[in-house]
């Protein structure tokens, strides 16, 4: 049999273009070598949040008192926060296969190599489609570190450490690194962030970066930046890592356990036999996702160049369909949220008051903090705010950054403003519910 299409990896990505493709009526064989949800569902987006979550639980309880809520003696079970973390992960796991089941979607669990002729190849069988699509998404990167092979990643603290050690360093301030950090602080864990950029979370507005800073540095966490990683050493179950300052002054620190979290590159491995597919950094592809082979396309993490978000890979996997069908590309890569589940969440969406600045755009900007808020201050929310960056010539949205509670929902009212080019007026003009947090929204815009 040709199938119509085959997809390789089973992630956001993949398991979204197969389902869209069966409903238009392609025949779809789905390649995937370990488990459907790739790295967002089984080692990344879910499991992170999960423990966020628990964590938080946890670091609500010193805070009871002051609500009238009187606990006594009270501890947290790691191994329990893993299962449920686990239960979460195989319902959402369940509820994929349970979809490409019903779409009479193919699934081999086993690697697959793509050869000529659009012939891809298992370690058992061989299988032929008319199109093939790489969504094969990322792996962890670990930096060219001496002694890197002594650090963990974030899979072995999401599925492995059972037994959490009392002092941890995280090579990597940025999403990756600030998130696990997180977890291991509101655990009453010790940490120390080594960043070599001049700000953690590099990519955010560098308020958001100073009040994360600050948010952390008030958990006793150490965060060192400019700092550029020399070697890692073990001696006597404690692990040394040693580094250059911002003033070259080389130092050591110490902890039971350090981390690798400086990001993760392009899932090529063992991917390609006798096919010239042409990379940098991950597959080249052009704006619609095609490969310089005829009929091999590539979305998500795997491709050169792409922002390795799952919400973009899910984007590009309803576009890569409509671009095999022939059809209008329905969903808009110009606007793009960011989030960061710290303890008091972060999102951006479009354009800095300075990245506008650098692209000659005359901007106007209203801000609003959280301490003026109602919901924030009923829910303990730490010191943040709404920023929102308008075009002064348009009164048009084009940018938001935001540090509250439940600024990765709230992003999404803003990307939607964005993408559709509302003005200040007609943001004013819906009326938002209260007591929210997203009526600082209309708040802002008054």
């Amino acid at each position: 049999m040709i199938y119509d299409l085959a997809i390789i990896g089973g992630g956001p990505a993949g398991y979204t273009a197969a389902e869209k493709a069966a409903k238009h009526g392609l025949s779809v064989i789905l390649f995937e070598k370990d488990k459907i949800g790739g790295t967002c569902l089984n080692r990344g987006c879910i499991p992170t949040k999960c423990l966020i979550h628990s964590s938080q639980l946890f670091k609500k309880i010193e805070t009871s008192l002051k609500h009238g809520i009187e606990v006594g003696n009270y501890s947290y079970d790691y191994l329990q926060i893993l299962n449920r973390k686990n239960e979460v992960v195989n319902l959402l796991r369940s509820s994929i296969e349970k979809m490409l089941k019903k779409e009479k979607i193919t699934i081999i669990y086993q690697q697959a190599k793509i050869c000529e002729n659009n012939i891809i190849k298992t370690a058992t069988e061989s299988y032929k489609a008319k199109d093939i699509l790489i969504a094969t998404g990322s792996i962890v990167a670990k930096a060219p570190i001496k002694g890197v092979e002594l650090a963990i990643t974030s899979d072995e603290i999401l599925e492995k450490d059972i037994d959490l050690k009392e002092s941890y360093i995280i090579i990597g301030g940025g999403v990756i690194g600030v998130e696990l950090a997180t977890i291991l602080l509101n655990l009453n864990k010790k940490v120390t962030i080594l960043e070599m950029a001049d700000q953690i979370v590099f990519n955010m507005d560098k308020e958001i970066s100073q009040k994360l800073t600050l948010s952390l540095k008030k958990q006793n966490c150490s965060v060192i930046t400019k700092a550029s990683v020399l070697e890692i050493t073990e001696k006597n179950n404690e692990k040394t890592v040693k580094y250059l300052d911002k003033n070259d002054n080389e130092i050591s620190i110490f902890a039971q356990e350090v981390i690798i979290a400086t990001g993760r590159k392009a899932n090529i491995n063992n991917l390609f036999e006798n096919l010239d597919i042409k990379t940098a950094r991950g597959i080249l592809t052009d704006d619609n996702y095609k490969t310089n082979i005829a009929n091999i396309y590539a979305i998500g993490d795997v491709r050169s160049g792409n922002i390795q978000l799952a919400h973009i890979a899910i984007g590009q996997a309803e576009n890569v369909i409509d671009v095999i069908l022939n059809k209008e590309k329905s969903v808009s890569e110009n606007t793009i949220p960011n989030c960061i589940y710290t303890n008091n969440e972060i999102a951006s969406v479009g354009l800095t008051e300075n990245e506008a600045k650098e692209k000659g755009i005359n901007t106007t900007t209203r801000k609003i903090l959280t301490g003026s808020n109602g919901k924030c201050l009923i829910e303990d929310s730490e010191n943040g705010y709404i920023k929102l960056v308008f075009n002064s010539d348009k009164n048009v949205l084009i940018g938001a950054q935001l540090l509250c509670n439940d600024a990765t929902n709230i992003v999404g009212e803003l990307a939607l403003a964005i993408e559709n080019k509302l003005t200040i007026n007609q943001i004013k003009k819906t009326i938002h519910p209260h007591p929210t947090i997203v009526e600082m929204i209309w708040d802002s815009c008054k």
